[in-house]
């Protein structure tokens, strides 16, 4: 089994399905990969991603855009939390 698991993870590598949060300045957060957006009201955003859920704390927050995978949430960010999927492995 564990030679599938290395199979599979160089193939999540190699599609570039891999889920990157990058937060700029304080000022706004961009996620990577991410499948639907759950909720975004002024203080919480969270947005669903294939590996788990991203939630952005803060105030005065908005989705500045949301075009293909890639999430946009602006405003002054407080803290980010990645909630991972059950059955998803830490490396």
């Amino acid at each position: 089994m564990e030679v599938w698991e290395k199979i599979k993870e160089q193939a999540r590598a190699s599609t570039y399905t891999e889920v990157y949060v990058t937060v700029s300045g304080g000022r706004e957060v961009m996620i990577e990969n991410a499948t639907h957006v759950y909720e975004c009201n002024e203080i919480m955003a969270k947005v669903k991603t294939r590996d788990g859920d991203v939630i952005i704390w803060g105030e005065e927050l908005k989705m500045s855009s949301f075009s293909g995978s890639v999430v946009r949430i602006s405003g002054r960010i407080t803290s980010v939390e990645f909630m991972r999927k059950a059955g998803i492995k830490n490396d």
